[in-house]
């Protein structure tokens, strides 16, 4: 390894900002995958009725992404630029916008479950199942904005570690409740599907008041005394600037792969449910990239906020390289293995032999989204919010989905295809990230508000 190349401060200081989020990404994972095989050992149908539905509620998980990530950015750059008494102005508007986008997208699920799975291409059966998941989750998700907005304010001041204690408790009496709503223990009833909605209901609440505690803790903030006037008009609308194209990225990418998994269920139910495991497994492949890609974020919000540019542009390069090698180890070793691992969740041949293709297929697909997941966050950082969305919507919607479905669908290659069409969208926005890093525009974007 060059010299250059060796383990520095820079580099220690990212691990340590990370490790925590990888444990936490790695939970919500770990949970996912455990969901999905207990569930499999229900009913496949009810596996392609939720992951249908997870996909729409994880969609919300962007929309009030509009407040959260706002609110860590311009955190990251008042600590970078020594300005820590606005803190607490941007908290106030940050809950009292996480709320206002919390209770419409809970109402929006509590009033059209039916329309919203029927939109997915779901038959009348698969609708019947996810219905009632869909309105307990889905109603309940104003708390989840609420506890990620806190989260946002926690990592910002670079307690990613306090922060792990939250979705650590949550998921682990989700899978407690999921235990008890699939297997009966102790001459319980039997919950079904929408008992694993109750239960996740039941953890991200004991996660909101855990937040609170932490961020009255850590922060000296406390919710329950929040003042109406502290609330800024200035601050909402920098909090939305920077968070509504920066959540809008990944905003865009998720709605894409609703559009994709339409596409995918005109297959058949054996195409759509190998899709739920492969989506599942996937997560593990990019899971360390996307914990480096968090905390390399609040690094880089820092040095724009203290106006080092020279090191934020450096840390980006070796973030990139970093996490691109990691990610490939696994995307490799994952395809060596991907039989035993699909084994684990079912013995259909069919969905095994799918898998085994698309895994191929997902080794590049891994290496150019762990360049992005790392360039689209130092970006947002820096204030350069447009960019990754613009580039999100123009290569996705115009060229990724156009070919999900010819190589799907016209061409015959099916999930393959669609996987084709996934790495064909990470590799050519990887390189305009790229590029977009290297050219510097991001250097004179405007970063914090103005003085207040």
């Amino acid at each position: 390894m060059p010299k250059s190349w060796k383990i520095n401060l820079s580099d220690r200081e990212l691990f340590y900002l990370s490790w925590p989020i990888f444990v936490e990404i790695f939970l919500r994972v770990v949970i996912s995958n455990i969901n999905v095989f207990m569930i499999s050992s229900h009913s496949e149908p009810a596996v392609a009725a939720v992951g249908a539905a997870n996909q729409l509620l994880n969609l919300s998980v962007y929309v009030y992404g509009f407040i959260t990530v706002g609110t860590q950015i311009i955190i990251a750059q008042l600590i970078g630029a020594k300005r820590q008494s606005e803190i607490p102005k941007v908290i106030t508007t940050a809950l009292f916008g996480a709320v206002g986008i919390g209770m419409l997208i809970s109402l929006s699920f509590l009033l059209f479950p039916t329309q919203l799975l029927q939109f997915m291409n779901l038959d009348a059966d698969l609708v019947s199942i996810g219905k009632g998941y869909m309105q307990i989750y889905g109603g309940s998700l104003f708390i989840s904005s609420i506890t990620a907005t806190i989260v946002a304010v926690l990592r910002s001041h670079g307690l990613t570690k306090p922060a792990l204690l939250i979705p650590m408790t949550a998921s682990i009496l989700a899978v407690c409740g999921n235990f008890v709503a699939l297997y009966s223990p102790f001459g319980l009833p039997y919950f079904g599907v929408n008992g694993l909605a109750w239960a996740s209901v039941f953890g991200n609440t004991i996660g909101l008041l855990i937040a609170s505690r932490l961020l009255f803790k850590f922060v000296n903030f406390n919710i329950l005394k929040t003042k109406t006037s502290l609330f800024s008009k200035d601050y909402i609308k920098s909090i939305l600037t920077l968070g509504l194209p920066s959540s809008g990225e990944a905003f865009s990418y998720q709605a894409a792969q609703i559009v994709v998994t339409m596409i995918v269920a005109t297959l058949g139910q054996s195409v759509l449910v190998a899709k739920s495991y492969i989506t599942a497994i996937t997560q593990f492949v990019y899971l360390i990239a996307n914990s480096l890609a968090q905390g390399n974020q609040i690094i880089i919000g820092r040095k724009v906020g203290a106006r080092d540019l020279d090191g934020a542009y450096t840390r980006g390069v070796r973030t990139i390289v970093i996490a691109t090698l990691i990610t490939l180890f696994f995307s490799i070793l994952t395809f060596i293995f991907i039989e035993p691992i699909m084994s684990i969740f079912t013995t259909n041949p069919e969905v095994i032999t799918i898998a085994k293709w698309v895994f191929l297929v997902d080794i590049i697909l891994e290496a150019a989204r762990a360049v992005n997941m790392v360039m689209v966050n130092a970006l947002n950082a820096s204030g350069d919010v447009k960019f990754p969305l613009f580039a999100s919507l123009m290569v996705l919607w115009v060229i990724s989905l156009p070919f999900s479905y010819t190589l799907a669908i016209p061409a015959g290659l099916g999930l393959v295809g669609v996987w084709m069409a996934y790495s064909i969208d990470e590799v050519l926005r990887s390189f305009l990230m790229i590029h977009r890093w290297r050219s510097g525009v991001w250097r004179t974007k405007s970063t914090i508000v103005q003085e207040q």
